[in-house]
């Protein structure tokens, strides 16, 4: 009961900030660069994860997942552009790989996450970001448990059309029985709405 609790109001106080960012639009403030990486957005992506376990070793195995997230932005003062702002929800599907001992396990994690980016490159075409946030993961296979935890990561989004953006990002993810580290490239399609 105490996770379930835990993992609702995680939940809840993510899913705050892209709901108020959706809410506000763009204001009065011109966002410059920052305008194509307005909106919401849908995501999916592919590559692998390094996954290790309480007394196990490291196995590199099969990922993927999908996103749902909202950008909007920031100006702040010195900077020439204004910084993105961005939540989406996800889930990631980890493979299950044999382990030491013959024990064999993947994991899914449920979870948001938040995105602070910076347009850069000719017309503002590449986002490099941050994340932060947070996730449910849960092992699948011969090792068993679920626990909620922060997850941070970093990645760029190149915007190929005004639509589509090229992603390549890594997340990591220690939580009490597992470490994940997902490296994975991915197609975002921007909805426009502005």
């Amino acid at each position: 009961m105490k996770n379930a609790r835990r993992i609702i109001v995680t939940v809840v106080a993510c899913a705050a900030f892209p709901a108020l960012a959706l809410a506000a639009g763009p204001g009065g403030v011109s966002p410059g660069l920052a305008g194509q990486w307005l909106g919401p957005y849908a995501g999916a992506q592919f590559g692998f994860n390094n996954s290790s376990a309480s007394g196990l070793d490291s196995e590199v195995g099969i990922g993927g997942g999908v996103l749902l997230g909202y950008n909007t932005f920031a100006p702040l003062s010195g900077l020439a552009q204004p910084v993105v702002l961005g939540g989406d929800f996800f889930g990631e599907f980890n493979g299950q790989e044999i382990h030491r001992a013959g024990i064999t396990y993947g994991s899914n994690v449920f979870g948001v996450d938040l995105l602070v980016g910076y347009p850069t490159g000719l017309r503002g075409r590449i986002l490099p970001f941050l994340k932060f946030g947070f996730g449910l993961l849960s092992a699948t296979g011969g090792r068993g448990g679920s626990e909620v935890s922060a997850r941070i990561g970093l990645g760029a989004e190149f915007r190929m059309n005004p639509q589509l953006g090229l992603v390549a990002q890594w997340m990591h993810q220690d939580a009490d029985h597992i470490t994940n580290d997902n490296f994975t490239l991915g197609i975002n399609y921007h909805f426009r709405v502005y």
